[in-house]
């Protein structure tokens, strides 16, 4: 009669054909993989796990002032060359943006959205802080018709249930941290991850991948329910239609 409480590892073929929307793959451009060698050996192991097709968001931040549009597209087309000898996976070119002074600067530029129409806009805020700027910064995105895509919402310490409705009543769009459940970023994340994917709240899931050891550790010691693994199966669809 409890059964329906039993947790399960999720199956060894589950990212077969899987489509990653925020990862740090891109090497030496932010906090993520630190060399072409070590972005490589990743994608060979991704693959092997049935990984098809992946998004590479590096950072545009004030911790990054180099990186702007034009530098990480030469960055990534250098990389993608090597990559296509490598493997297999489809490589596409994204970007996460800190909602912060520079902001502005990288709006001017234009985004490097996650889908091919250019619409959705990849965005995060700082983990500890509200900040009221971001708020307009938001406003700006959706009055250029484009749709923001708000990245790992779980881990802000600031937000709680009522920022959660608030920017789904705003119509904002959420991607959950796949390792956010296993607790990677802490237990309150865990719990606001696990409450946010059973209320249905997340449009999409990425690894937001800056290094292997993490998936090693924590993904095989991942226990979830099977309405919580059916709602990952269904985001990891999701995912495809920003490829469409």
């Amino acid at each position: 009669m409890f059964g329906f409480r039993k947790k399960y590892s999720l199956p060894e073929d589950f990212f077969q054909g899987a489509h990653d929307i925020h990862c740090h793959l891109l090497p030496g451009v932010d906090d993520g993989f630190s060399s072409a060698e070590k972005s490589l050996y990743a994608l060979k192991k991704l693959e092997e796990r049935g990984v098809k097709k992946m998004i590479l968001t590096p950072h545009f931040m004030n911790n990054y002032p180099e990186n702007n549009r034009k530098s990480i597209s030469a960055e990534f087309e250098t990389f993608k060359a090597e990559a296509e000898k490598a493997c297999q996976i489809e490589l596409r070119l994204g970007g996460e943006y800190m909602l912060e002074g520079g902001f502005p600067e990288h709006f001017k530029q234009g985004f490097l959205t996650l889908d091919k129409a250019g619409t959705h806009v990849l965005c995060e805020t700082s983990y500890m802080m509200y900040e009221q700027n971001y708020t307009n910064m938001l406003y700006d995105i959706m009055c250029e018709e484009l749709q923001p895509v708000i990245a790992h919402p779980e881990r802000y310490e600031y937000a709680g249930k009522d920022v959660y409705m608030r920017w789904k009543d705003k119509r904002y769009k959420f991607q959950m941290n796949l390792l956010s459940l296993a607790g990677v970023y802490g237990e309150p994340a865990r719990e606001k991850a696990h409450f946010l994917l059973n209320e249905g709240m997340y449009d999409y899931i990425g690894s937001d991948m800056h290094g292997l050891d993490n998936f090693r550790r924590f993904l095989p010691e991942l226990r979830l329910r099977t309405k919580e693994i059916d709602a990952i199966a269904q985001l990891l669809e999701n995912n495809k239609t920003l490829f469409d």
